[in-house]
């Protein structure tokens, strides 16, 4: 088995690495991320920072935001909020 792919098996699908993640597992790591890169098997979001697309019927599916932005801040306290909450109106009965 390669380095390769013995880097491959800790991946799993629809997670997102980043670049200091994946090199306790690997002596090469940007020689193994250009590569799997090439392959198709990780997507370059953002300098350092890689997404595992997860296979659907459909093709390969995106990484939630929530696996992005809680890769990117290494942190998971954050708030996500969508344009469409700022243009809703809540109508309430009594009104």
């Amino acid at each position: 088995m390669t380095k390769l792919e013995q880097l491959k098996r800790h991946l799993k699908p629809g997670n997102v690495y980043r670049r200091a993640d994946l090199a306790r597992w690997s002596t090469s790591v940007d020689r193994h991320l250009k590569q799997l890169v090439e392959q198709g098997t990780l997507k370059k979001l953002s300098g350092g920072l890689y997404a595992y697309p997860k296979e659907t019927a459909f093709g390969p599916a995106p990484a939630s935001d929530k696996e992005v932005v809680g890769a990117f801040l290494k942190d998971d306290q954050f708030l996500l909020s969508s344009p469409n909450a700022y243009n809703s109106r809540r109508y309430d009965a009594a009104l």
